[in-house]
């Protein structure tokens, strides 16, 4: 697979953020590392790597963060040949305890604040001759959940956002894809066990519903996101690639 030159990864200082700038990195990638949390940003960007690492913090939720956070990345790195998106925010709860500031919240970190990102990196991404860009949704968008109301919805309206902006920036050669990852063992989906009870039981019966019998890891979702930023996916675009280990299929 051809090397991705220049990437910015929102979101890459933990879970499946974090595995995909290492993946990338170990590619020889330079990426520019946005996240939340500075101290993550900070500890993943010093690994040492073949691809060079920059960082710094970037609240996606915020309406100036997205548009300040290309122009940042595009100054330390040159240039910008792929923009993912791993950030996100999950709220658990029943339907009348979910509060407007968390649907707000929501809303605006998992689907507002992708789309300015997308909108302030299109013109540098159609200078590349591989312009990329990946969101990352889930498969609570096509599967709902009891106590994720706000956050299926804002998952469903990024895969219906992708095929739009897929079509958008075709004609500037931009491949917009979005991935779906089902269970993956990360610590973003510790609202879910908060609300279920975090026990071995918890566990075993959500796994037992998985065909494959176990959550994923972030490897194999940054494999995936990986992929559709590179030159090799150069005719996918529009699209929403499920990693789930069978779930939807079951």
């Amino acid at each position: 697979m051809a090397a991705i030159g220049a990437a910015l990864v929102v979101g890459g200082g933990s879970g499946i953020g974090r595995a995909t700038v290492e993946l990338l990195r170990s590619q020889g990638t330079d990426v520019y590392v946005a996240d939340i949390n500075e101290s993550s940003t900070a500890q993943v960007i010093s690994a040492n790597a073949l691809g060079r690492g920059f960082g710094a913090y970037c609240d996606l939720g915020s309406v100036d963060g997205p548009k300040q956070i290309v122009r940042d990345a595009v100054a330390a790195l040159g240039r910008l040949d792929a923009v993912i998106v791993c950030a996100g925010v999950l709220v658990e709860a029943e339907l009348d305890e979910i509060s407007l500031e968390d649907w707000e919240r929501t809303m605006a970190v998992n689907l507002r604040g992708p789309f300015l990102l997308v909108q302030a990196a299109a013109k540098v991404l159609a200078q590349s001759a591989h312009g990329r860009v990946v969101l990352t949704a889930s498969t609570a968008a096509f599967r709902g959940g009891a106590g994720t109301a706000a956050y299926a919805a804002s998952k469903g309206g990024l895969i219906a956002m992708t095929r739009s902006l897929a079509l958008g920036l075709a004609r500037a050669r931009i491949c917009v894809n979005c991935v779906a990852p089902g269970w993956i063992d990360t610590p973003f989906n510790q609202p879910y066990w908060t609300r279920v009870g975090d026990t071995d039981e918890s566990h075993a019966a959500l796994e037992a519903g998985i065909p494959f019998g176990v959550q994923g890891a972030p490897t194999d979702v940054a494999a995936a996101i990986v992929f559709l930023a590179s030159p090799a996916a150069s005719y996918i675009s529009g699209q929403t690639l499920i990693v789930d280990g069978g779930l939807l299929a079951s």
